[in-house]
């Protein structure tokens, strides 16, 4: 039997609002969960931030033009395996 990987992002909203209605364990849950539900295991689970400082930048000018309220921000990268005949 082979063994077939595919990776899922989560992404996770900053800002005021982020901070008050993102539960990243939630999120994590249910990514797995669904994952689980297609045949897939859930192997390794990593934080997930930007690294590319224009995005970064951008991230910041968006912040800002909210006044704090929301941006995008990090989140995880979920690595899943599955066994395909």
């Amino acid at each position: 039997m082979a063994k077939k990987n595919k990776v899922a992002r989560i992404s996770l909203m900053g800002g005021l609002i982020g901070a008050l209605t993102t539960n990243p364990r939630k999120a994590l849950e249910d990514e797995i969960d669904k994952g689980n539900n297609d045949g897939w295991n859930a192997i390794h689970i990593e934080p997930h931030s930007t690294t590319n400082l224009f995005v970064w930048v951008l991230q910041l000018v968006v912040l800002v033009c909210t006044l704090g309220l929301w941006t995008w921000g990090g989140g995880y990268m979920v690595l899943f395996e599955k066994e395909v005949m």
